[in-house]
């Protein structure tokens, strides 16, 4: 058993849509059939959220995007896979979705490092990941604090936003907005209880799996392939840098 355990610790589905002023007056009835799954609701000018802070996640919707967050790493991949396709569907029976200018899903992951300071982690990643040499000590230096890798590509029809790096804990509210202010907690406490489940060293990864221009019959397809994909990326990349 690998001693570097994954914890994926927010999940975030976001989709673009046309613009249909018919949302406005249809909205509240989407509100009242999501209220079956998330109890919790508040509306804004816009649109509106609906939340289940038993299981910290929440819809947030108007008349072009519809956002699924949860931050509950041990709830599992399908009770997200569930909630998403629930949100889409119920929307698509009130507005009758055609296609997505965009769809995608992110995945944001910490690996704890129990035995590992940060500089020790980023030579690491440098040496797997950067090219180091001579001239790039020289240009810059060859003692290094920090880094952060980014990479931006497109593998079998899916676009990537990858990066990955160092995260201790005192970095991690400049790199992932979680669900304070957005009220996925009940209370300040829960939250920070949430915050403490953090390591005070972490290897962060981010991956963001979407498509563009895609139709809603397609939906089933991309949410299974995105979460097998961003899932696989996650482990392979710590085999890679961490070395099981």
């Amino acid at each position: 058993m690998s001693k570097y355990k994954i914890e994926n610790k927010k999940i975030l589905f976001n989709a673009s849509i046309k613009p249909s002023i018919d949302f406005f007056p249809k909205q509240y009835e989407l509100l009242k059939e999501l209220n079956k799954v998330f109890p919790n609701w508040e509306v804004s000018g816009i649109g509106f959220t609906s939340r289940d802070m038993e299981n910290h996640c929440s819809a947030t919707i108007n008349h072009k995007t519809i956002i699924y967050e949860i931050e509950n790493s041990d709830i599992g991949i399908d009770f997200s896979k569930n909630r998403i396709t629930n949100v889409l569907s119920s929307y698509n029976k009130l507005f009758n979705i055609k296609d997505f200018s965009r769809i995608g899903l992110r995945f944001f992951v910490f690996i704890p490092m129990i035995e590992m300071e940060k500089e020790e982690l980023a030579d690491i990643i440098q040496s797997k990941l950067f090219i180091n040499n001579e001239d790039t000590s020289n240009i810059l230096s060859n003692k290094l604090i920090d880094l952060t890798y980014i990479r931006d590509y497109k593998k079998d029809d899916f676009y990537y936003h990858f990066k990955c790096g160092p995260m201790p804990t005192e970095q991690i509210s400049s790199w992932v907005l979680f669900g304070e202010n957005k009220h996925r907690f009940k209370t300040p406490d829960d939250f920070k209880k949430y915050l403490d489940t953090f390591p005070k060293m972490s290897f962060f990864i981010d991956v963001d799996c979407y498509k563009k221009d895609i139709s809603f019959t397609q939906m089933d397809s991309f949410l299974s392939k995105a979460f097998k994909n961003c899932t696989q990326i996650a482990i392979d990349m710590k085999k890679y840098i961490l070395g099981e």
